[in-house]
């Protein structure tokens, strides 16, 4: 499973990264509003936000768009960096394929899990993912001291904005169940390439 992703390979972490900040843009339009500026909630339901109480099955293909959705400029912009840098990172070692489904998963399991949790809330943005990654980089082995760093970083910051921002004082489940998801598959992961010859790919970044 693990792998050196070539240097000419496309990164499907850093498309998502640059796709966040583009998604951003095109709903600042879509709104004709200048793109510094912050968003409404209300006013991304029809793009994707999710509210748990008007949420309906037909409407699963919102637990995935809400994640390119965000209301703050810098909470996107935190997102797009560590979804860009720590995926680059992991993907030197693991590839492109299995990070970028971790933190795909992480961040649509945990939006389907708020919806339950948190019916009047609006749901969006990127955290979800990245803590789910961040997880992945934590214990999935082969990442140089930069992707650590960077994890590390992103795990820091979630937890700061939940115990002293948002006055939650704990790590939201929100961001907790995809940082367990991510350290449970990150796990898994190095238990698997364990049974299979040692990889000799730069692990240096």
């Amino acid at each position: 499973m693990p792998r050196s992703a070539s240097r000419g390979a496309l990164s499907p972490l850093l498309i998502w990264a640059a796709s966040l900040v583009a998604v951003w843009c095109a709903t600042a339009a879509a709104l004709h509003q200048p793109p510094w500026v912050q968003q409404a909630s209300r006013d991304l339901l029809p793009f994707g936000v999710i509210k748990g109480i008007y949420f309906e099955p037909a409407q699963a293909w919102r637990l995935v768009a809400s994640q390119w959705l965000h209301v703050k400029p810098p909470h996107m912009l935190l997102n797009a960096v560590i979804l860009g840098g720590v995926g680059l990172c992991v993907e030197r070692r693991w590839g492109g394929l299995w990070p970028a489904l971790v933190a795909l998963t992480g961040g649509t399991l945990s939006q389907a899990l708020l919806v339950r949790l948190e019916p009047q809330a609006f749901l969006s943005g990127a955290s979800q993912a990245y803590m789910a990654l961040c997880g992945f980089a934590l214990t999935a082995g082969g990442i140089g001291r930069i992707g650590l760093g960077m994890a590390w970083a992103g795990v820091a910051v979630g937890v700061a904005l939940d115990v002293f921002v948002s006055g939650h004082g704990a790590l939201k489940v929100g961001h907790l169940f995809p940082l367990v998801f991510g350290l449970a598959c990150g796990l898994i992961a190095r238990l698997l390439a364990a049974r299979r010859p040692a990889d000799t790919s730069d692990a240096s970044f």
